[in-house]
């Protein structure tokens, strides 16, 4: 995986590593049915289903939860593409674990050292969203898989400017589409940051990306 190279390699890191509705998504159609994932969320009685047709003329499904996430489908021949959104207006947990990892491993490359108490913070809101993931997820996950997902950008990040020259690195570190995120973070308090981590987290809900950014 190419790191360093803005949001799009930074969603990956998720997808790849800890495979958060994405092999359910990507399950085989049955005949009238949508995937048996697909069929038994729909079959919730917190789930409303609208049914529909795409401007392709391709079947389409959006099943709203009553916590405020939705996912919309579509049926492409065999295969289902799915779109995970969240409407409570608290933020997207998925989202905000990718960006505080991303920022976090560009910490550690970078500035290690310069803000202790910012390091910490980061740390703090990893561990708690990794404790929300893995009771939030509509597929299951460890906390295991999130820590070594973890440990992989850190290793990916880590070595983009390992043996380089403090030029290089300096201007590799300016560069990072992650600087200016790291940067507006660590601008905010300890209590402000802390405040926006308690409300992300303060209502149950599957753990979707968007909106992101």
């Amino acid at each position: 995986m190419v790191v360093h190279r803005g949001w799009p390699a930074v969603r990956t890191v998720i997808r790849s590593a800890v495979v958060i509705l994405v092999s359910a998504a990507a399950a085989p159609a049955q005949d009238a049915h949508w995937s048996p994932f697909w069929d038994e969320l729909a079959a919730r009685s917190d789930a409303k289903v609208i049914d529909g047709v795409s401007d392709k003329g391709e079947p389409t499904r959006r099943i709203e939860l009553s916590s405020g996430v939705s996912f919309d489908l579509e049926r492409h021949a065999d295969q289902i593409t799915s779109m995970g959104s969240d409407h409570t207006g608290l933020g997207a947990v998925q989202c905000s674990w990718e960006i505080y990892v991303a920022v976090r491993s560009y910490v550690e490359a970078c500035v290690p050292g310069e803000d202790r108490t910012f390091e910490v913070d980061l740390d703090d809101a990893i561990k708690r969203m990794n404790d929300f993931i893995v009771e939030n997820s509509l597929v299951p996950v460890t906390k295991s898989q999130l820590q070594d997902a973890v440990g992989q950008r850190k290793r990916q990040v880590g070595e983009a400017v390992r043996g380089r020259s403090n030029g290089d690195r300096t201007k590799q570190c300016e560069a990072d589409a992650v600087r200016p995120i790291s940067l507006a973070l660590r601008s905010m308090s300890h209590d402000a940051r802390v405040l926006n981590l308690n409300r992300l987290l303060s209502v149950k809900r599957p753990p979707v990306m968007n909106p992101c950014l």
